[in-house]
């Protein structure tokens, strides 16, 4: 019976030693801990990348991730990249905020800066740098993204178009410059690349609503960069844009007169930026004639592009000069040949149009031409920078001749330049002048001074004769005797008339005396 107890006190002993109290923190902590990871998992943010550059005034737990101002995420470390070439910041956003997270949202720091448009970031000075937010359109999701080295010029989401112009050579504008249509900042420019595949300089653009509604497939952009001054044998030129554009440099668009304005346009359509202005009303044609002309006159004021006139209108320009083709041809042909220069006439600046029957009549007029003296001659475009251009015009005192050919091309034959004419000119009063009897005109000029000089020394020696020196006093007591002479008729000529007012005057038939009325007193008889 003794055993009963102690079995049952061991019992007891058992369950009060798994029921103790001590075991309740640690599970209320697991269960705390379980909580809050589930928690924090629950409701954290996406967590994801962006590529620096580098990572000046970046903290890991202390920079934030600011859209509107308002902080919606935090970097959480900072990392090297595994090949040096960079940063790369770990991150990640509020939950809330998750939506904010597109495939094409934009990330950039946040500093002071100081360019064209402004002191930005001012604030960044006392609180520190940040990570600004920009959230695109596309609803997909990415988790890797490039951060901007810069901040971008314009809301991704704002209202108008993107566009992108192509230059084959860079322009004087940058980014950040204004997009002007007849004058008026319509736009900026975003960004500048060069296109390796090809080698086109490009620029992304920006054009805001309303303004965007301007833009058509068939307007012209153009450099209005600074001061633009161009000699060419078309003349002297000077183009600059509004005062902004001459400081900072910027770009312009239009529609060229009588062009219709076309299809509005999409973003990422392409443009060609032209050069200036001028080379926006540039019309362009398909047909094109190509003769060549062989000038044995120099042609180093000739350039591509030099414009070619027939009767002084303009109808093409010049292409190139088939230097190369005419080395090619050195073995067959002497010694100071003529150099060729291949030209591009087209109809359509006549206004026969711009069509395959209106390049076959212009093709016969230069056929025809050519029998009855259409010749090619060079002529000076521009005095200043001495640049040429071709003249196409009729000479009939030419000799007749046809159509030539080199290579695949009709050579159309030549006449001299007005330069060549005036050395012709030259040539020819040197040749008259070199034929004058200049040894014998010499001689009788020479006897001719002599004798000249002989007449002078005469001359002197009459002058300085004592005959010639008492000339002048003699001269001036004729005059004196000359005057009491005349003096002398004036009494004479008194004393006549006195003498006349005495005369009888006859009166019909009686003879009456004239007499002075007498002053006296009259007396009585």
């Amino acid at each position: 019976m003794s055993d009963t107890p102690q079995d049952k006190t061991s019992v007891d002993v058992r369950q009060k030693h798994t029921l103790t109290k001590i075991w309740i923190i640690p599970i209320v902590a697991i269960v705390l801990g379980v909580w809050m990871l589930l928690y924090d998992y629950t409701n954290r943010g996406p967590s994801f990348q962006i590529y620096f550059d580098n990572a000046d005034n970046l903290e890991a737990g202390k920079t934030k991730i600011k859209f509107l101002s308002v902080d919606v995420g935090l970097v959480e470390a900072v990392d090297l990249k595994k090949d040096i070439s960079g940063v790369i910041v770990n991150a990640s956003l509020e939950k809330k905020y998750a939506h904010l997270l597109k495939a094409d949202t934009q990330f950039w720091v946040e500093r002071a800066r100081v360019d064209t448009g402004g002191v930005t970031g001012l604030d960044t000075i006392l609180k520190g740098a940040h990570i600004k937010l920009l959230p695109g359109k596309d609803e997909h999701r990415k988790r890797t993204f490039t951060g901007l080295e810069s901040p971008p010029l314009t809301d991704p989401n704002a209202p108008g178009v993107r566009l992108v112009l192509e230059s084959d050579n860079a322009s004087a504008a940058s980014t950040g410059d204004n997009i002007l249509f007849n004058g008026f900042v319509v736009g900026r420019v975003e960004s500048q690349k060069l296109d390796e595949a090809s080698q086109m300089i490009k620029y992304d653009v920006f054009i805001r609503a309303p303004y965007h509604q301007l833009v058509t497939r068939n307007v012209r952009f153009w450099d209005v960069s600074g001061i633009s001054m161009q000699a060419s044998a078309r003349g002297f030129s000077v183009n600059m844009g509004s005062l902004d554009t001459l400081l900072t440099g910027g770009l312009a668009f239009t529609l060229p007169p009588g062009i219709k304005p076309g299809p509005p346009v999409e973003d990422g359509t392409e443009f060609k930026l032209y050069e200036s202005l001028e080379k926006t009303l540039e019309r362009t044609y398909k047909q094109k004639l190509r003769y060549v002309i062989a000038f044995r006159e120099a042609v180093g004021g000739l350039r591509s592009g030099a414009p070619v006139v027939y009767r002084g209108i303009p109808v093409g320009e010049v292409e190139r000069i088939l230097f190369e083709e005419m080395v090619a041809n050195r073995k067959d042909q002497p010694v100071g040949s003529p150099i060729p220069v291949l030209i591009a006439l087209e109809p359509g600046r006549l206004q026969l149009g711009d069509t395959p029957e209106a390049a076959q009549q212009f093709r016969d007029i230069v056929q025809r031409g050519v029998p009855k003296g259409l010749r090619a001659t060079l002529k000076t475009g521009n005095l200043i920078s001495g640049s040429q251009m071709v003249s196409l015009d009729y000479y009939p005192e030419e000799p007749q001749t046809q159509l030539g050919q080199f290579l695949e091309y009709p050579l159309i034959p030549t006449a001299p330049g007005s330069l060549a004419q005036l050395q012709q000119q030259a040539s020819d009063l040197l040749n008259k002048f070199n034929e004058l009897p200049l040894e014998a005109t010499v001689g009788n000029a020479n006897n001719a001074i002599d004798r000249l000089d002989q007449s002078l020394q005469s001359l002197n020696q009459i002058l300085q004769s004592r005959e010639l020196q008492q000339l002048p006093n003699q001269l001036n007591q004729s005059l004196q005797e000359l005057d009491t002479t005349l003096q002398s008729f004036k009494s004479l000529s008194e004393r006549l008339n006195t003498s006349a007012e005495l005369l009888p005057v006859r009166k019909g038939s009686d003879i009456q005396p004239l007499a002075r009325p007498s002053t006296e007193p009259s007396s009585s008889p």
